[in-house]
């Protein structure tokens, strides 16, 4: 058994531990600290509890406070995450989604939710009744928003290329 002398040790393959660990082994003039990097996961893969088990969803930010950190590093994470996954083939897709007021009252709690998608940045309308069937012909609503950005994401597949990319740089996966 030959000794591995390690400058961190990264506990979890989740997308947070495999993110934390590719920042760290990534050469300082990539953005990273160019650590040596050591994952240790109990599992014999990553995302084997949560990240892969998730919904996939990539997020627009539609429902945050305007102005939060929630809002802010949603808009920024997704933005990311889409340049992540464009660059390192990973599959997601930006599929949309939408939000439906089923009656009259559910429309002011609808509106609130256009009113803070529309100071997040993010690309919505509010539609009637007509076009939300267009949209969506199973869907029944009085009113309606389209987030068109909203999207799904391969996270299994993120953690994959994070792994690599540790590896890529001198650290170690070790399951």
């Amino acid at each position: 058994v030959t000794a591995e002398t390690h400058d961190l040790a990264v506990v979890g393959a989740g997308i947070v531990g495999l993110a934390v660990a590719r920042a760290a082994a990534l050469p300082p003039d990539e953005g990273g600290l160019g650590a040596r990097v050591v994952v240790l996961e109990k599992e014999d893969r990553v995302a084997a509890h949560q990240t892969g088990h998730n919904s996939g969803v990539l997020h627009s930010g539609i429902y945050y406070k305007p102005g939060s950190a929630k809002a802010l590093n949603c808009r920024r994470g997704k933005a990311l995450m889409e340049t992540f996954c464009a660059e390192h083939g990973v599959a997601y897709e930006l599929c949309g989604k939408v939000i439906v007021a089923t009656d009259e009252d559910e429309v002011p709690r609808m509106m609130n939710i256009f009113e803070r998608g529309q100071q997040n940045g993010v690309t919505c309308e509010v539609v009637g009744k007509e076009r939300l069937a267009e949209l969506e012909p199973h869907a029944n609503g009085v009113q309606a928003i389209p987030v068109p950005e909203s999207g799904i994401v391969d996270y299994v597949g993120v953690c994959a290329r994070l792994a690599g990319q540790v590896r890529a740089h001198g650290g170690a996966v070790r399951f």
